[in-house]
């Protein structure tokens, strides 16, 4: 398991975000969806970005289906990778004009799928990784239930050209399956690692990279 890269997501302290890179998170996500209870300001994040020396590939905004002048803002900042959740049937203008901006190896593409609806493969043509996590009726991740690991599965078969990272209800007691069950080689945590949203537990996070490494 020791090829799987790992993001920590839902950062909101310096202290979490430490911890998680000496732990060996190749890359921490910042969520700044305004409804998210883990969204952070982004004066906040050019803190962290100049205590911890962060680099752009290890910074990842977290956002649902921005509108233009807010990934303008975002390019801003210095951000290295782009995580928009979305509802699948979002207008594929707006999908376009987003991997136009951040480019397509930038961006990262998270459906909202019920159960019963195949991933949109049209999608496949606007980026290079794709994120698939659990499906909630009001909620864009962070939902601590996990995703569909078959249809991950075989969507990472189907699709080997692409990455595609597995979030939704990873923790230290399912993240072995996870990975053995799916094979996945990046997969994101968020609220399996927490004591509250946006505050990490760091004998939690300690034992999920533990238990990949």
């Amino acid at each position: 398991m020791d090829s799987v890269s790992i993001k920590v997501c839902g950062i909101t302290r310096l202290k979490d975000a430490r911890l998680a890179l000496e732990l060996g998170a190749e890359k921490l996500g910042f969520i700044l969806h305004a409804k998210s209870p883990r969204k952070i300001e982004f004066d906040e994040i050019r803190r962290f970005q100049t205590e911890l020396a962060l680099e752009t590939k290890q910074m990842v905004a977290v956002e649902v289906a921005p509108e233009i002048e807010d990934v303008r803002e975002m390019l801003d900042q210095g951000f290295g990778n782009f995580q928009f959740h979305f509802p699948y049937d979002l207008s594929r203008k707006l999908i376009g004009k987003w991997a136009e901006m951040v480019d397509t190896e930038n961006l990262w593409l998270a459906p909202r799928l019920p159960a019963g609806v195949d991933f949109p493969e049209d999608l496949l043509c606007f980026a290079n990784t794709f994120l698939m996590d659990a499906y909630s009726e009001d909620k864009f991740g962070g939902t601590g239930v996990c995703s569909d690991w078959g249809k991950f599965s075989a969507l990472q078969k189907s699709f080997s050209t692409k990455k595609w990272i597995l979030a939704g209800g990873l923790s230290p007691t399912n993240i072995q399956a996870a990975i053995k069950s799916t094979d996945a080689r990046i997969v994101d945590v968020n609220s399996g690692v927490e004591q509250s949203p946006g505050v990490k537990d760091s004998q939690k996070l300690k034992r999920f990279f533990s238990k990949i490494q």
